[in-house]
């Protein structure tokens, strides 16, 4: 691969409109900063990774860990390696069927496995693997959207495969940067191996204030930490839908069934309340197969209520939200698309701190209510009154205000990091 390069490491591939979102604004966002540079992108990690794990690590997980990069770089740097594919939008693919393994099928599917066997054997696969590490060990700089990896209900070896690609471009003098999310992290050792990696980065890009802290409390140095909003704010320069998916005037809920459960248990009572708008609620995400279940549960409950099958592309998504009275989320970029249409988001807190934190940062003026505090349905409740009756704060000026002041941040943020890139317009 040519000097003057910059690599991109994302999701490309996904079940999720939110990363979608993300993914087509991180390529285009860079591209359009790049200048003459070269802006390559890659696909997560490559499938041979997946032999890899936190518990292989054995003992010393860091010397572990380095000892297995430079064993990647040895093995499968390869010059005559083909060429990352230049970083563009059309590479973000959205799997819409919803699809979801459950159960004895998940368990089977894990256990064959055959693919993943294949490719530890190198028997297929091999090329994309040369590809990845030799882009790693070549690229000028090297940038990685975890794309809401790192959190407690992630796999922490996943993490520690991307950790891995950062760590190849390290060992091999290349500059390295993590942007663009939130260090919500429950496995100790991964910690450990965080810490290790971030200590190398020239740039650190996270996406709250309370990440903030986290990451000074593993070593990274102010100097190299910069707090910035998520980029699935910049898709509020894209224009509105043209049409609206769902009648107006209704209630929308993008609940991460995932975590729906994490608290305390009022969703019957909730449900119960939305009765008393007498509003059609409609049920979507930008995670419908994870969240489809619980929403048809929760539909159950309601007599106005219905389900969207399938996963919309975050455009579509957007249209769903369009029009409607209020979003009641605890997915994020849910609760930013809808704001990107000017409905007024009211956010619950399924998981540690990751909506509280940027809802704050935003300055919203309605709190995000947590599920762990008790009375969680009513509060939730009472915020859809003031929102329908149109007391307190005007939230689509809010929420406009609030995405114009985000992207600002963003840009601001991100300069130092352009300046980084080889060719690019800032350096």
């Amino acid at each position: 691969m040519s000097q003057g390069t910059t690599l991109l490491i994302s999701r490309l591939t996904t079940q999720n409109a939110g990363n979608e979102a993300l993914s087509k604004q991180f390529l285009k966002y860079f591209v359009s900063n790049a200048g003459r540079g070269k802006v390559v992108a890659l696909d997560r990690y490559p499938r041979y990774f997946e032999s890899f794990s936190l518990k292989g690590l054995g003992a010393d997980p860091i010397q572990s860990f380095d000892n297995l990069a430079r064993e990647l770089i040895r093995r499968f740097s390869d010059k005559s390696a083909e060429a990352l594919p230049e970083a563009r939008e059309g590479l973000v693919k959205l799997d819409e069927t919803a699809k979801e393994l459950t159960g004895f099928l998940r368990s089977v599917k894990r256990k064959v496995a055959l693919r993943k066997t294949l490719a530890s054997l190198l028997l297929i696969e091999k090329p994309q693997l040369l590809q990845a590490v030799t882009g790693c060990t070549s690229s000028d700089l090297i940038v990685w959207n975890p794309a809401g990896e790192i959190h407690p209900t992630g796999s922490p070896d996943q993490v520690m495969r991307l950790l891995l690609l950062l760590r190849i471009g390290q060992l091999s003098g290349r500059r390295t940067a993590v942007i663009n999310h939130s260090l919500e992290i429950a496995d100790e050792r991964l910690r450990t191996l965080i810490a290790h990696v971030y200590s190398h980065l020239d740039y650190v890009g996270v996406r709250d204030a309370k990440s903030v802290e986290v990451a000074l409390s593993l070593g990274v140095s102010k100097e190299r930490l910069h707090e910035s909003p998520d980029l699935v704010f910049l898709a509020s320069r894209e224009e509105k839908a043209r049409e609206a998916k769902s009648q107006k005037g209704s209630i929308a809920l993008a609940i991460n069934g995932l975590e729906a459960l994490s608290g305390s248990n009022e969703w019957v009572q909730f449900m119960k309340g939305l009765e008393e708008f007498k509003r059609p609620v409609v049920f979507v995400s930008n995670a419908v197969n994870h969240d489809r279940e619980f929403s048809t549960y929760l539909a159950g409950l309601s007599s106005n209520g219905t389900v969207v099958e399938h996963q919309p592309g975050y455009i579509e998504l957007r249209s769903f939200y369009k029009d409607c009275a209020v979003l009641v989320s605890s997915r994020l970029h849910a609760s930013i698309l809808a704001l990107c249409e000017d409905t007024p988001v009211l956010s619950i807190e399924p998981s540690v701190f990751k909506l509280t934190a940027i809802f704050e940062q935003m300055d919203y003026p309605i709190k995000t209510v947590r599920l762990q505090e008790a009375a969680w349905s009513e509060k939730v409740l009472e915020n859809i009154r003031a929102v329908i009756n149109k007391e307190g704060p005007d939230l689509i000026s809010e929420g406009s205000r609030a995405l114009a002041h985000q992207v600002d941040l963003i840009d601001r943020s991100f300069r130092p990091l352009f300046s980084m890139m080889p060719g690019a317009k800032a350096a």
